[in-house]
């Protein structure tokens, strides 16, 4: 076999083939690379994979199309097959050949995620996922080559089938539809030719252990049918073992079926036994803090999912099996509209659009939208006739599956929901949609009110938001605040970047709990407290409950608070406050009268005590602190400080947080300089450099 496997192996690089097939996927591989990861900063080799694909159908049948139709071709077949050696390691010898060449794409694949991981943050385990995948789709290609190559003598035809073999894989899912939208027995059986389908799960970060068995029994499979090829045609050489050439060819039998069985046998598995989810976010599998929910759950609780069972979407149907996996007390149904149209009105008046779910628990139930499972980021350009802006394209940014369904169970289980209002009516801040969302995961039900329309702050709720407002209060809507606050209830109040003499009223209410708004804004002057600018600070995290889980000794994690107010504890009779965030010692203000020399407060927590409860406030004093992109700057960290402080303020170390599982890392930004290198070697010296080896080694060989 080892004879074989090196004249095979010397074959392919003595000659071009070997060359051209290493240079063309490399110059490939990293024009692609360069666009997806370097310029558009995505992390993931995934992108890289899928964009080449295609043209590993055309590559691949290289390696392929000389091993068996050129020995057919000159007659050397027959010095083989009179050889000592077996067929299965005549095959062996040929196939690990081809592999040979295939392999060193894995290692430069192996390369990307390492030089982007020198620019920022990459999942690397989705990676390695992605690539393991890719290997075995590559494995199983040339194993079918090996195949097609033993049944003609032409290698250009050997070639020209492989590709079109692999081609018709590739578009079996394109076939199956136009034979029927719906599965039937056909399209399940035309599925098993779909070689390019199986790895599509280790793309997605979802390590589906029978794709890899399908992509073994292949390999296996072709190359026994291979055996069967060949062992006829040795017999027709040699005279002699005829019952020999039978049982191998048997045994070649006995083994498909075995494989096929257990191919069968693992599509008959439930779904969450086929997968182990390896994406960064666990998107399809459950958080620590959903799996603690449900295995606290202790009521019977039912879930309905509006959507035929055909059509049902595969995120939220993995989420809720493995929350029954976890919870016997959770039964999910799935109701098809089209036979039961008016299920929905038991619980709601407007009809949910398909995949909603109604979640119910005795007498309480609440409506999920599916719409509101996943998270949407908008593209928008400025519409010069309306004067506004209007949304261009939108892509799904993340899955909020999860979150929603847990919210929802706690929300039917609990006998009181905390309700949050959003002071409006003074140029405030809006909650970012995905803060928002988490507020809600949480248990906590939000909603907007404008001062001006009540003559109090309606009893039921239990804590305000005041996001930096750029107008003042006036008077009376101060006084309401204040009372509102007297009664024990809690407050998030944010600073905005303006001058502090236009906000006189508001920052009163502050002033009541020791809390002295300073005028101008917070530079730094210590470049390890601020990103870029001096005005964006990167603060000192006091270690204390509030910031648990968020304060290191060495501060690898951070908070971001661009254009921060400096804050100052003062006196109060009646109050206590703390600081949590705080600038250096050398930072000092400018935009007031005068300059004032730090370190200053920037995230303080106060308590003020009444006759017979006490109130709870807690400030930011960065309005900027509440910005998506801000908060993702320091991956997430800035909404995990607001949750924190909202639990602070509620009283509960039971918060329900479930943040959305985006699902992509931030962009990864490379400097000009090294997106220039990268690009130069991997798009065009390497791929060079092999060329000419390749030309190099020809030439010497046809005129050495």
């Amino acid at each position: 076999m080892w004879a074989v496997f090196k004249k095979e192996w010397q074959g392919n690089f003595r000659t071009l083939t070997g060359w051209i097939f290493l240079a063309v996927t490399i110059f490939f591989l990293g024009w692609y690379f360069n666009y997806f990861g370097l310029n558009s900063g995505l992390p993931y080799v995934s992108y890289i994979i899928s964009a080449v694909q295609f043209i590993f159908l055309f590559t691949l049948p290289l390696l392929t199309m000389r091993s068996f139709s050129e020995e057919k071709r000159y007659k050397t077949d027959q010095l083989l097959f009179t050889s000592p050696v077996d067929v299965w390691q005549i095959i062996l010898g040929k196939y690990l050949a081809a592999v040979s060449v295939f392999l060193p794409v894995i290692p430069i694949l192996a390369i990307y995620p390492l030089v982007l991981g020198i620019y920022g943050e990459v999942p690397f385990a989705e990676n390695a996922l992605a690539i393991c995948g890719f290997l075995f789709f590559g494995l199983a290609a040339l194993a079918v080559g090996i195949f097609i190559s033993a049944l003609t003598e032409n290698q250009i035809i050997a070639a020209v089938l492989t590709f079109f073999v692999l081609l018709l894989s590739a578009m079996v899912p394109g076939i199956s539809t136009m034979i029927s939208e719906e599965s039937n027995l056909f399209t399940r059986v035309l599925h098993i030719l779909e070689l390019t389908g199986p790895f599509a799960y280790s793309l997605y970060g979802v390590l589906h252990w029978p794709s890899y068995i399908y992509y073994i029994s292949v390999i296996v499979i072709a190359l026994f049918l291979t055996d069967y090829v060949l062992t006829l045609r040795r017999f027709r050489v040699r005279t002699h073992g005829i019952a020999g050439a039978f049982g191998q060819i048997l045994r070649g039998v006995v083994v498909l079926v075995v494989l096929l069985v257990t191919n069968a046998l693992c599509s008959t598995l439930p779904e969450e036994k086929q997968s182990i989810d390896m994406t960064y976010n666990s998107i399809r599998s459950l958080t620590e803090e959903g799996h603690r929910i449900m295995e606290l759950l202790d009521q019977n609780v039912t879930i309905y999912v509006l959507v035929d069972p055909e059509q049902k979407d595969e995120n939220l149907d993995a989420t809720l099996q493995r929350m029954q996996e976890v919870s016997s007390r959770l039964k999910v149904e799935y109701i098809d509209p089209e036979a039961d149209p008016y299920f929905y009105l038991s619980y709601s008046d407007a009809e949910p659009v398909p995949n909603s779910m109604i979640v119910t628990c005795g007498s309480k139930s609440r409506v999920i939208n599916y719409y509101d499972c996943y998270q949407v980021s908008y593209d928008y350009s400025y519409d010069v006739a309306t004067g506004s802006y209007i949304a261009t394209d939108y892509k799904v940014s993340g899955y909020d599956g999860e979150g929603r369904i847990v919210s929802a169970i706690s929300y039917v289980t609990s006998a009181h929901v905390p309700k949050i209002y959003c002071i409006t009516g003074h140029s405030e801040l809006e909650l970012e949609e995905e803060l928002k969302s988490r507020i809600e995961n949480a248990m906590y039900e939000v909603e907007s009110i404008n001062l001006l329309m009540h003559d109090d702050i309606p009893e039921d709720g239990d804590i305000i938001f005041i996001l930096g407002p750029f107008a003042d209060f006036n008077l009376e809507d101060a006084e309401k605040v204040e009372r509102f606050l007297a009664k024990g209830k809690s407050a998030i109040m944010v600073t905005a970047f303006t001058d502090s003499s236009e906000l006189e009223n508001y920052y009163g209410i502050l002033a009541d709990y020791g809390i002295e708004v300073l005028p101008g804004v917070v530079y730094e002057d210590d470049a390890a407290y601020y990103n870029t600018e001096p005005t964006f600070l990167l603060p000192e995290i006091e270690e204390c409950d509030l910031t648990e889980k968020i304060y290191t000794a060495t501060r690898t994690r951070f908070v971001y608070l661009p254009f921060a107010k400096g804050l100052q504890l003062v006196e109060a009779a009646d109050a206590t406050a703390s600081t949590f965030l705080r600038s250096s010692r050398t930072s000092h203000t400018k935009g007031g009268e005068e300059e004032i020399q730090g370190p200053f407060s920037l995230g303080v927590y106060a308590e003020r005590y009444g006759a017979e409860n006490t109130s709870r406030l807690v400030v930011f004093s960065s309005d900027y602190f509440m910005y998506k992109d801000i908060n993702q700057a320091v991956n997430g960290t800035n909404y995990d400080l607001f949750m924190k402080a909202l639990a602070k303020v509620s009283q509960t170390d039971d918060i329900v947080d479930i943040p959305v599982k985006s699902y992509s890392y931030n962009s990864i930004v490379v400097a000009n300089g090294a997106r220039s290198f990268f690009s130069v070697v991997l798009i065009g010296i390497v791929p060079a450099v092999l060329l000419l080896c390749g030309i190099g080694i020809w030439y010497r060989r046809r005129h050495g």
